[in-house]
Formats: C-alpha cells, structure tokens, sequence
C-alpha cells in the first residue's frame, strides 16, 4: 500500500487540476446562445411570468440559475447525438434536482457519514473510561468530522461561493486533525507528550487559521487547496501505516487501523474514475461518499480498543511509580 501513495497522488492531483479548469459544456456556443436568450426573455424587470417555484427560492436558486439548469440538459442531447459524450458544465457534471437540491445523492451520502460519526461516538462513550487517554480527543475528532460532513452537506445541497469554500475547508480540518492525531498519539504517556500535543496543536491551528483566511479573503486557489489536501493527507497515511506495521504483531486491535487506512485508499479510486453520473443522479463522488460512511465504524472500533489499551498502559505506569 505504501508504494502505492505517490500514483495515487499523482493521479488524483492530475485528475482535480483537469477537473477544475476544463468545462467544456458551459463553453459551448450552444449553451452560451441558449442562456444568453433565456435571461434576455424571462429575467428582465418586465417579464412576470417567469415564476420560480418555493424550493427553488428557498436554495436561493436566481432566474439566471434556472436558464442555465434549463439549457444545460439540451446541450447535454446534443452532445450525446454528436457522439462527443456528456460534458461537465462549470467544473460539474449534469445532475437532475430534486426540490432544489443541486446533488441529491451526494447530500444524502454526506448525512449518512455524518449519522455515522454521531452513533460511533455514542458507543465510544458507552465503552471508553472517560479517564483514558484520548477520550477527550476522539470528542473533537467526531466535532470536527461532524462539521465537515455538515458543510458537504450543504455544498451538495447548493454549491455556491460560500458552501464551497466551506465544504473545502472542512475537509482540511479532518485532514489536518487526523495528522495532529498521529502526531500526538506518537508520544502518548511520555513525560513531554503534554507539551509536545500543546506546540504541534498551536502550530496545526494557527496554520489552519492563516489557510481560512487566505482562502475567505484572499483568494481560492484550487490547486493549491488540493495540492495540500494531498501532502497531508499522504502524510497521514504514511505515519499511521508505518505505524500499523510496528505494532501488529504485539496488539492485534491494531490491524483494524490498517484495514481502515488501506479501504480509504481503496475508495479514493472512486475520485478517480470519474464518470458521467448514472441516471443522472449517481456520480463518482457520490459513491465515494456512500463508500466511506461505513468507515467511521471500523475506525471508531480501533480508537475504542486504543483507548483501553493506552488505560490499561497507563494504570500500569502508574503502579510503578
């Protein structure tokens, strides 16, 4: 799996950058015509029949939002007809709505993610002493995983300026915490692990905070959002891997990180190979999403059994002193 990061990297970063610059639909001099022609008739201060329904203005859908939705889908027949195949349009593929919702499928997968951290730190309080070491980190870990799903949530809902970079930065955040995460669990009973989880936390937020501000009030650079989206989260996977591969022999509970760290790789293809979606519902992503909602069981096992592990330890060390 190790060798297998930096393919996988590089892929997905070629895939994101082509993803993120290349739109061949809304560039199209059909769609042009079709929109320019919409919004002249039905969006100008004297058009009063052009009514846009409740749902619709409740996801803050505008009257140049509805031409375009509109045209896309006979642009996307004429593609077809022409043989050329369905065409992304502003960076996305052509989904149907549903009561507003721009990805109906990948908003409901996001909310089972999020349903799914929620029940596991349920459990996790059910089995964990709230004494052990880490009960207090997994809590912030299921925050601010729940957080991310909640803006992806949103984000699928209705991708607009703010949703968008939301959605981004949450991901980053889950990203970043998990390595903090590894980070800290390095040192976990050792006489500086207190000061070292304190400096590495200041350092991870306060680069956090310089990121979410450049990104709100500077700019939003994709590329470079993505670029360090990928680095940190190979580092993740690398350190718990390594990890992993020390200790599973003399703690079996530890091979159900290792499962985990391998099928979120795994699913990461589904990022990869990126396809029209099926029946104009069921994209790439979407399924990515569906396939890492029952992730959070398995890694929320491992920290259960982490957890008393590192009791257990602890009660030890302190028997000996």
């Amino acid at each position: 799996m190790l060798e297998a990061v930096p393919l996988i990297i590089t892929v997905i970063f070629s895939f994101v950058i082509k993803n993120v610059f290349g739109s061949t639909g809304d560039r199209s001099q059909m769609f042009y015509r079709c929109v320019k022609d919409c919004v002249e008739k039905n969006c100008s201060d004297s058009a009063q029949d052009f009514q846009l329904s409740l749902p619709l203005r409740l996801m803050q859908w505008t009257c140049s939002d509805e031409c375009k939705y509109m045209c896309m889908w006979p642009t996307v027949n004429w593609f077809v007809e022409a043989e050329i195949g369905v065409q992304q349009f502003y960076g996305k593929w052509p989904f149907i709505r549903v009561l507003g919702i721009q990805e109906p499928a990948a908003a409901l997968f996001s909310v089972l993610n999020l349903v799914g951290h929620v029940l596991m730190l349920r459990k996790f309080r059910k089995e964990v002493n709230p004494n052990a070491p880490f009960y207090v980190i997994t809590h912030i870990f299921c925050l601010i995983c729940c957080h991310a799903w909640f803006w992806s949530t949103l984000f699928h809902i209705r991708d607009v300026r703010f949703t968008e970079i939301m959605d981004y930065l949450g991901a980053f955040s889950m990203v970043l915490f998990s390595v903090y995460h590894f980070i800290i669990r390095l040192t976990t009973l050792r006489h500086y692990s207190s000061l070292y989880s304190l400096c590495s936390g200041i350092a991870i937020g306060f680069y956090f905070i310089y990121h979410s501000y450049t990104t709100f009030f500077v700019k939003m650079d994709y590329g470079y959002n993505m670029l360090i989206n990928i680095a940190f989260g190979a580092i993740n996977i690398l350190g718990w891997s390594i990890w992993c591969l020390k200790f599973y022999k003399q703690r079996p509970y530890v091979k159900q990180c290792a499962t985990f760290i391998a099928l979120v790789a795994f699913t990461t293809l589904f990022e990869v190979l990126d396809f029209p979606p099926l029946f104009w519902v069921f994209d790439a992503h979407a399924l990515w999403h569906l396939s890492t909602a029952p992730l959070a069981i398995l890694w929320y096992k491992f920290l259960i059994d982490d957890c008393r592990y590192l009791e257990g330890l602890k009660m030890d060390l302190e028997k000996l002193a």
